[in-house]
């Protein structure tokens, strides 16, 4: 393993704490995602449609998640570029400038989602076509969200790993977490991967001095 960079500041503590934290809601989010709402219904805008009429629950903690997880994110994007920016600056302004547009392309997500949930739920006719266009928005603002993620992995882990920041083999899992980001059909994979690598940065993190 390689050597840990040896100036640390009391925001690796706050770095940690946000991995954890970021891990946590990727692992509820798989949770609600396989049990609550169910892989069938995800891909499907009628039963989502469904769902959010009898059971929206699983629905709004979803959302709620997304928020969660948007707010972690900020914190990694600062803290890793504090630790990373003086050996790439160049590149670091480009990995913070790709991380908040996925913040920002997620928020947006979840603030669509919880108004087409929020809809859903009234006591009003549905017009079926609208709530298709509207789900369709959201799953391509979810695509766009961890593609430009990717792009963040993919910048912070090389640099990490060039500059040994961090461990080689959590660089090694943040380059293939950021190439995987590319290809749709991996976006549970993605998922999952994320979460093991959050959770490895929040133990590099925490054991800083």
């Amino acid at each position: 393993m390689d050597a840990a960079h040896p100036i640390f500041s009391p925001t690796s503590r706050v770095g940690s704490i946000a991995a954890f934290g970021n891990a946590f809601a990727a692992s509820a989010a798989l949770y609600v995602a396989l049990f609550l709402i169910g892989i069938p219904a995800m891909g499907d805008p009628q039963q989502l449609a469904e769902l959010a009429i009898h059971n929206p629950t699983p629905l709004l903690l979803q959302d709620a998640l997304k928020f969660l997880s948007a707010a972690t994110a900020c914190v990694l994007i600062f803290v890793l570029d504090a630790r990373l920016r003086d050996r790439a600056p160049t590149w670091m302004r480009a990995a913070k400038l790709f991380g908040f547009l996925a913040v920002g392309l997620l928020l947006a997500n979840a603030t669509l989602s919880l108004f087409l949930v929020l809809q859903t739920t009234r006591p009003l006719p549905i017009d079926l076509g609208d709530h298709a266009a509207l789900n369709g928005v959201i799953g391509i603002l979810g695509m766009a969200a961890i593609m430009a993620n990717g792009v963040w992995y993919l910048v912070v882990n090389w640099t990490a790993r060039t500059s040994r920041r961090l461990p080689r083999g959590l660089c090694y899992l943040g380059l293939l977490l950021g190439v995987t980001s590319f290809v749709p059909f991996l976006a549970l994979f993605v998922l999952i991967l994320g979460i093991v690598w959050a959770l490895g940065l929040g133990v590099v993190l925490g054991r800083a001095k």
